[in-house]
């Protein structure tokens, strides 16, 4: 073939091409991430938790953090709320199905060498209570009370630390925007997992939205 033909170079862009949309695309993805972060509620875990209801039982006003409300507030009236929202936490916990293809994306994912990480702004005991429910492990697994929390970074930045992996190389997937703040600040992939399929207004900062779970070994190229 004349290499100064257009067939010569047409035949050349099919071919690297079909070097991407194979398993060469998959092995530079596997050399590029070395671990993942999941959220816990609506990423592993149904989202049944209601926050507008917990809100107004606590007295927080729409637009706060319940978090973050609860550290303003005077010691004995946090207690007291703290105690409400953990009712909250463990009810969802004891009921709450996974997330559709979580075992297959978990097993993907370790099977690719990568390490995992649960990040959740959920208490100890909700978190273990999801973990011990469905049979999940992961190497490693932080409530709030590891803090500091979502959406400040630091979690991920002492998560990718202790896991011995770069943050530019590790993706973080959550279905809220403290999620979203956090990996963006942290320096990590960013990836929004939206099940409903609306796609919320801040969904434009994340790196990538998908809509089921079993798209992230795609995005990762497993």
């Amino acid at each position: 073939m004349d290499p100064s033909s257009s067939s010569f170079f047409a035949a050349l862009v099919s071919f690297v091409a079909s070097l991407f949309v194979g398993g060469y695309a998959g092995a530079m993805a596997r050399e590029t991430f070395q671990a993942v972060i999941f959220d816990m509620d609506g990423t592993i875990i149904e989202p049944l938790l209601d926050f507008t209801a917990i809100r107004e039982e606590l007295g927080i006003a729409p637009q706060d953090g319940i978090l973050e409300a609860l550290d303003a507030m005077e010691p004995e009236q946090a207690r007291d709320a703290h105690a409400k929202l953990l009712a909250h936490e463990l009810s969802a916990a004891r009921s709450a199905a996974l997330m559709p293809g979580v075992r297959e994306v978990l097993s993907a994912v370790a099977g690719a060498g990568l390490k995992t990480a649960l990040l959740t702004r959920n208490a100890r005991e909700a978190m273990e209570t999801v973990l011990d429910r469905h049979g999940l492990t992961f190497d490693l697994a932080w409530p709030r009370e590891m803090g500091p929390i979502k959406p400040e970074p630091d979690g991920i930045l002492r998560a990718c630390e202790q896991l011995g992996v770069g943050p530019a190389r590790t993706a973080c997937v959550g279905d809220f925007h403290y999620d979203i703040l956090a990996a963006n600040a942290a320096g990590a992939l960013s990836v929004l997992c939206v099940p409903s399929g609306a796609r919320p207004e801040y969904a434009d900062e994340a790196d990538r939205v998908i809509v089921r779970l079993d798209e992230l070994p795609h995005v990762l190229g497993l």
